[in-house]
């Protein structure tokens, strides 16, 4: 009897639990599924995090997401199981505008790369023989690799279905004109095309399709969450609204609006249609707003918004069950290399690249790992992109496909410089590759208006098999004006006119210098252009001159033209040619130093140090200060000899990103020659004060500068249009 009533006991509960189970089961089931819509809106979509906070801290489940643009890369990565929180930290550590940069890191820039950097303002690419207009102005190197880490190990053909929480993004394709929902493939692909906003950043192929940000057609896709099942959706709504008649004072406001008109109509119904709709106040706040502060101040004020419904959302969690999604993030720590391959290369051959990625099959791989060979191959500045994809096999081994958008074509430069007794100075650069035969490089450099400079460089720099060695043949043209002062008063004018060619033998030195040595033949005609009878008193210089020369120049500056820390540094060494018969016979030579380091935040100082020698030199070989603001309290060509010795001291008060305040004090020796020498002659000194305003165009400087004799106020602005030949100090 015993035995009997206790088998019924357990035969009754089993029954009570199973009916519980299956009550809990239709629960389930039945209850409303929740969808989350998340809108683009640039840097203004981190307030998405802050309401993602508030939804998982209410325990609110979320059944499906879809987003665009911004919203699409914070709805896909909380699909694949990033929490709030570690969207939060993300969201603060991400150096945005470095991501959002196609720059490589200058560190890693070959020599020749670095000192091709900051010259011109405007690149254009040239194929069959006419101007190809950028599809956009960013290629997304850096923010391709980024989503790709952050996405992994997610494989190229994912169903979006089968994530953690089904999610859908909106792109827009640009041949059809037709929305796209995006429900499988590559997720970090996805996200990259979603965000592509039109003439910023290039669009994606997909397919067949050119895809671009899907805000143009659809930026709060209701419609597409419903689709996927969605019974109850909250919508978050992070868009710039449309401005008004009086707001719309520019072209640069005049386009940003008409890209939200062809999908302005169907955000409103889809707003309409969402049951629950969350607008943080971000009135402030534009869609370029990636600095630090605000991107903590947008995600709490997407919190704010959330509890301003704090009523509506409680309720809603009394009809559901309470839990929170509770996913584990992917993770992929290492893989071994089943295979590799590359795609995309037309130029350059398999082995060149292979060689240089050093990854072998065999071998274990780590993400980081991979992104750093991919940053030194791009950092060579053959291609406009490099990416990867990555193919799972069978267990921890993976083929690696090496994706490469090789920087094909012509480039034509555009760029402007302006400083006080030059005034504006233009410069256009055309650069031709594998002209007149595979690996050769034409760069020819043409400066007018307040200087005339003309060169064309012929160098073959590609380091195919190894050799840091190059040869180069150059011609040049150079009209310079030169002032000559005596007790501070200027007393003539010159032309420095010099047309001529070199030839010789560059040397690599690793990333961050290079040698030169060259013969020239340079045709000298420096003439007065003030007109004096005197020509004992006004001489002039016209002939030809043979000269050896070797120089090196040393870059390791973290900017080309606002460095914060590093060093750069050239030498210079010239002579005649004695076994020519000519009329001058002279040797030179000068160094410059120049160190940088910012030792406390937003502080950055540096010390220059420039010296000049030379023996037998004539007024057309002597050393002239002509850069604008070479010696502050004093005019550009105004300090001027045989033999200079310049010491500087700068420091740079950076007040914002845009707004630095400059200090800076320099003193100077002038020998009339080598014999002469001594430092403890009396110093010229000056010093000034002013302002640095970063810009697109370039650094803009203001100072003014004092010394004993003068007051003097210099501006500056542009890039540096930096020519190999110029008139040397």
């Amino acid at each position: 009897m015993h035995s009997k009533y206790i088998k019924k006991i357990l035969c009754i509960t089993a029954i009570f639990f199973l009916l519980l189970i299956r009550q809990g089961f239709c629960e389930e089931v039945s209850r409303p599924r929740i969808g989350l819509v998340l809108s683009g809106g640039g840097a203004r979509g981190f307030a998405h995090i802050g309401v993602l906070k508030v939804l998982d801290s209410l325990k609110i489940p979320i059944d499906y997401i879809a987003g665009t643009s911004m919203g699409a890369v914070v709805g896909g990565l909380y699909a694949i199981g990033y929490s709030p929180e570690q969207l939060d930290s993300l969201a603060r550590n991400i150096e945005w505008p470095v991501i959002f940069s196609d720059k490589p890191t200058r560190s890693r820039q070959t020599y020749l790369e670095k000192w091709d950097g900051g010259r011109f303002q405007l690149t254009l690419k040239i194929r069959k023989r006419s101007i190809q207009e950028p599809t956009g102005l960013i290629y997304g190197q850096k923010i391709s690799l980024l989503l790709n880490r952050l996405t992994a190990p997610l494989y190229e053909n994912a169903d979006f279905d089968s994530l953690p929480l089904p999610f859908r993004c909106v792109a827009a394709d640009l041949i059809t004109g037709n929305e796209i929902v995006l429900r499988r493939g590559s997720l970090a692909k996805a996200l990259r095309a979603s965000m592509a906003v039109p003439s910023i950043f290039t669009p994606i192929e997909w397919g067949d399709s050119l895809l671009v940000d899907g805000g143009v057609l659809n930026n709060m896709p209701v419609d597409v969450v419903k689709d996927m099942g969605a019974d109850f959706i909250i919508a978050v709504n992070v868009g710039t609204p449309l401005r008004s008649r009086d707001e719309l004072t520019g072209a640069i406001s005049i386009l940003l609006q008409s890209f939200s008109l062809a999908g302005s109509q169907k955000e409103q119904r889809n707003l309409k249609s969402a049951d629950l709709v969350l607008e943080p106040a971000l009135d402030n706040f534009a869609v370029s707003d990636f600095s630090k502060r605000k991107v903590i101040s947008l995600i709490n004020l997407g919190k704010e918004e959330a509890f301003r419904h704090i009523e509506t959302l409680t309720a809603l969690t009394k009809t559901l069950p309470s839990y929170i999604h509770d996913i584990p993030l992917p993770r992929f720590d290492k893989g071994i290399i089943y295979g590799l391959t590359i795609s995309g290369n037309k130029i350059l051959p398999f082995s060149f690249i292979y060689q240089i990625l050093g990854l072998k099959p065999g071998e274990t791989f780590t993400i980081s790992l991979l992104e750093d060979r991919l940053e030194h191959l791009y950092s060579l500045g053959y291609f406009q992109t490099v990416n990867y994809r990555l193919e799972h096999v069978n267990g921890n081994r993976y083929r690696i496909e090496i994706l490469v958008n090789e920087r094909v074509g012509s480039f034509l430069r555009l760029g402007i410089r302006y400083q006080d007794d030059k005034k504006g100075i233009v410069g256009v650069n055309l650069k031709v590759k594998d002209f007149p035969f595979p690996g050769i490089l034409n760069d020819m450099t043409y400066l007018f208006s307040g200087q005339q400079i003309f060169e064309w460089e012929l160098s073959y720099p590609r380091r195919m098999f190894g050799s840091r060695l190059y040869p180069y043949l150059l011609g040049f043209y150079q009209d310079i004006p030169l002032n000559i002062y005596q007790a501070e008063e200027k007393i003539a004018r010159y032309h420095y006119r010099s047309s001529g060619i070199s030839a010789g033998l560059g040397f690599i030195i690793s990333n961050y210098g290079e040698i030169r040595s060259e013969y020239m033949l340079e045709e000298l005609n420096m003439t007065p252009s003030i007109a004096y009878n005197e020509s004992f008193i006004w001489p002039e210089w016209k002939y030809p001159l043979h000269l050896g020369r070797i120089y090196g120049n040393f870059d390791l500056l973290d900017d080309p033209l606002v460095p914060k820390h590093g060093y750069q540094a050239s030498i210079d060494y010239e002579q005649t040619l004695d076994f020519f018969d000519q009329r001058e016979s002279y040797r030179r030579f000068y160094t410059e130093q120049n160190f940088y380091g910012t030792l406390v935040p937003r502080n950055t100082s540096s010390i220059h140090f420039f010296l000049g020698l030379s023996e037998n030199t004539e007024l057309y070989r002597y050393y002239y200060l002509s850069k604008s603001m070479a010696f502050i309290g004093y005019n550009n060509d105004e300090l001027s000899g045989k033999n200079l010795a310049i010491y500087r001291f700068e420091h740079l008060f950076n007040w914002t990103d845009i707004i630095s305040l400059i200090g800076i004090v320099n003193a100077g020796h002038i020998w009339n020659s080598l014999d002469d020498i001594n430092f403890s002659d009396r110093l010229k000194t000056g010093f000034g004060l002013g302002v640095r305003l970063n810009t697109i165009i370039g650094p803009v400087n203001y100072l003014v500068g004092f010394s004993k004799e003068h007051t003097i106020q210099y501006l500056t602005f542009g890039f540096s249009l930096k020519t190999r030949i110029g008139r040397r100090r």
